[in-house]
């Protein structure tokens, strides 16, 4: 009978849960945004930071018409924004108690997110200005609204003017906008009274028509042979039972997928949409860019699914769709082609981008964003706002996202990694983004050599970009690129889906080793500059420029650490300890996140249900669900091998009860078993029932003694759950780990 897979309708509590996180952001919090019914005053409360810089060289036509139409995203200041940093550096940092327990969405909104008491009142003094409120975010953080001109101007204090630069048209308003003093600490920006941010893919310049197998196209076997890739694929790295995101802005053709899985033979297609504020999967003028994405990211990580999720290209739009992709929490690594020069943003826009990111961040997601395709003048790239001035991209610039730049890829004759130079070409302009940021300030995790300025500095790394080294892409759009349907392209907007498919590669890899995975990335990433490795992770690049900004040795502003070897940077992370050196635990059991799915598991249900699924995560997508039907004998172990030289085992874990009994009794029980590998029972530490029903709640247990006689041998860890004829109980499993210290 073939298992099925299911969403149970029990009821599932979601608490906290994450007790040492919380007692973690209690003893951090110095502040929160106060209440919006704090002691009312009588004027009006102006919003910083919304006028954006690139406005200045702008020049004033006319008053914008009072009837337009505005899409309006309004978001809130998180609660706890230090207390959130710190947690992000603990989830971070090898030695804390909070290392690698991330939060879900429910649990991120919960303790940082705005109170609903704030969101109703941001919400009603909307819509008694005439605004027609048309969403909230799950997680608190935007509230979209619409109206005219007038009525925006009324609410919010500001006139709106048409400028133009450079043939381009704009509308901004004339000041900040304000709100009532009662509104002051929730609202941190109105975004859609302006539209000079207007988000393009990294350039892509179109080769001389090439077939799918002749250069100076690059195919995805080159590629995986140049970075190393094939070590870590033969080695379990190939994105199986992870999924990768990609931001999106337009459509694309799925036939055009299909041609090119077909060709490289990368197996079936495996993707799915999300659309958002109503966008649609038809192909615009941006649907290359998408296309590409999509290619690459599947050329890097064959086996790995992919959401696209699609939204419209306006301030609303971009940010609602990230937002969808960390309150959707489902993928753990997404890569993002679409960018703005951060002078048209306005600080407050990008500090709402980084609020939604830092989420990301704590739920353990990373975020691979292009550097930008105009080297050191990201403001160039066709906005026409004035001479050119040295800028980077956002969101690469965000400090809870990974910036990818742009190098020159040469194989050797063997096929195999040649070298790299940053790449850039003086006649047009290109050149991979880099350089330092106007408003962030540098994150605790970029040290090391030559990182030495003040604010943030991009990228982190790099990959080929070049579009004389391009990369194979098969479309047969509305656009010259894809003339004859085969064409060799370039730009960062490439580099940043190859290392999203390979930080998804790894992801696989370290979740089968039972090591930790990447989390938000950055850290994992700068922790292999900034300390000594075993296997060279990077290639440094060290000649080339960007414009303006040259390479050197270490770390510089024009390739970032480097680019990618992936085998060497899998067995650098997998080799890394964690609290305590090398004389440190060593988890035994594989995948003991399940976000492998049931991989070196085994399951056994009653009721043919797939154990594994995504009803109810502690973290990550997936946790095992035993039970939640009647008369259920659910069962799920793995067998692993003690070391002969074992002096400590630690078996920990997180469960999660939901019950519908209404008995006051014991009469459904979770297992939690230690087995000989024939299955015989040698301890149970632990035994819960439906009396037990709560959050996630951490179980550890010292079980050396009882596994001392199985120094050498194989064990089963079993969890194995039973539910009577009559009510059921939901039993969830997840973060298992059997922790052995050796003599």
């Amino acid at each position: 009978m073939e298992k099925i897979s299911r969403q149970k309708m029990s009821a599932h509590f979601i608490l906290m849960g994450c007790a040492v996180i919380l007692a973690l952001v209690a003893s951090l919090v110095a502040y929160s945004i106060p209440s919006v019914y704090a002691t009312p005053g009588s004027g009006h409360h102006t919003l910083p930071g919304q006028v954006a810089p690139a406005l200045k060289s702008y020049k004033l036509e006319q008053a914008t018409n009072k009837g337009n139409q505005l899409q309006l995203s309004i978001s809130l200041n998180l609660r706890n924004r230090d207390a959130l940093t710190a947690l992000i550096a603990a989830q971070n940092d090898p030695t804390s108690p909070s290392y690698h327990h991330y939060l879900t969405p429910q649990q991120f909104t919960a303790t940082f997110g705005p109170t609903q008491a704030t969101v109703d009142s941001v919400v009603s003094y909307l819509k008694s200005q005439g605004l027609n409120v048309t969403s909230v975010a799950s997680n608190n953080l935007l509230i979209n609204a619409s109206g005219s001109v007038a009525t925006a101007e009324q609410a919010f204090g500001v006139t709106l003017n048409n400028y133009v630069q450079g043939g381009r048209t704009v509308y901004a308003p004339a000041s900040a906008p304000t709100v009532p003093d009662t509104l002051g600490s929730a609202i941190l920006y109105i975004g859609g009274l302006d539209n000079l941010a207007t988000y393009h893919h990294a350039a892509i310049t179109r080769q001389s028509k090439q077939t799918a197998s002749t250069h100076p196209v690059y195919t995805p076997a080159e590629l995986r042979t140049a970075y190393d890739v094939n070590s870590l694929a033969s080695n379990g790295g190939t994105g199986a039972g992870q999924t990768t995101a990609l931001f999106e802005l337009d459509g694309y053709n799925p036939s055009d997928i299909a041609t090119y899985l077909s060709q490289y033979n990368l197996g079936p297609a495996k993707y799915s949409n999300v659309l958002v504020d109503g966008a649609t999967n038809t192909p615009g003028s941006g649907a290359v860019e998408v296309e590409l994405d999509m290619e690459v990211a599947a050329a890097l990580a064959p086996d790995a699914t992919q959401k696209i999720y699609i939204g419209p290209n306006s301030v609303t739009g971009v940010n609602d769709t990230y937002n969808q992709i960390v309150t959707d929490d489902q993928a753990k690594v997404t890569s993002i082609s679409w960018g703005t020069c951060e002078a048209v943003s306005g600080d407050s826009e990008l500090i709402t981008l980084d609020n939604i990111f830092a989420q990301g961040a704590a739920q353990g997601q990373a975020f691979f964003a292009a550097a930008g395709d105009s080297g050191a003048y990201d403001c160039s790239s066709g906005l026409s706002i004035g001479p050119p001035s040295l800028a980077v991209d956002s969101p690469a610039d965000d400090p809870n996202v990974v910036g990818v730049g742009g190098t020159t890829l040469n194989l050797g004759t063997d096929g195999t990694y040649g070298s790299e130079s940053v790449w850039s070409n003086t006649s047009n302009g290109e050149g991979g983004g880099g350089g330092i940021s106007a408003y962030f300030t540098r994150p605790a995790y970029q040290t090391g050599t030559n990182l030495t300025n003040l604010n943030r500095e991009v990228p982190d790394v790099s990959a080929d970009a070049d579009p004389a080294t391009g990369y194979s892409l098969y479309c047969t759009l509305n656009d010259p690129i894809c003339t004859g349907g085969w064409s060799s392209v370039g730009g960062t907007s490439a580099a940043a889906p190859l290392w999203a498919g390979i930080a998804t590669d790894l992801n696989e890899y370290l979740a089968n080793q039972g090591k930790a995975v990447l989390g938000s990335a950055s850290a994992r990433l700068y922790s292999l500059y900034n300390t000594a490795q075993t296997y060279s992770a990077y290639h440094d690049i060290t000649t080339g420029n960007n414009l303006y900004y040259s390479a050197t040795a270490g770390y510089d502003t024009a390739s970032g650490m480097g680019t990618p070897d992936a085998w060497n940077i899998a067995r650098d992370l997998a080799n890394a300890t964690t609290g305590g050196g090398n004389s440190g635990p060593t988890q035994l059991l594989k995948n003991g996140t399940f976000d492998s799915g049931s991989t070196s598991w085994t399951e056994s249900s009653s009721g043919e249900y797939e154990i594994v699924n995504a009803t109810n995560p502690h973290a990550g997508g997936n946790s095992a669900d035993l039970c939640g039907y009647a008369t259920c004998n659910d069962s799920i172990y793995q067998t692993v091998t003690l070391p002969a030289t074992t002096k400590k085992v630690v078996l920990s874990y997180w469960a999660n009860l939901s019950t519908q009994q209404t008995a006051n009794r014991c009469v459904d029980y979770l297992y939690a078993r230690l087995r000989t590998s024939r299955g015989a029972i040698i301890a149970t530490p632990k035994t819960l029932c439906n009396t037990n029903a709560k959050g996630w709640t951490q179980y550890t247990f010292d079980v050396t003694s009882a596994l001392a006689r199985y120094a050498g041998k194989s064990i089963e860890v079993d969890f194995s759950g039973t539910n009577n004829a009559t009510g059921t109980t939901d039993f969830f499993v997840d973060d298992v780990a059997l922790n052995v210290t050796q003599s």
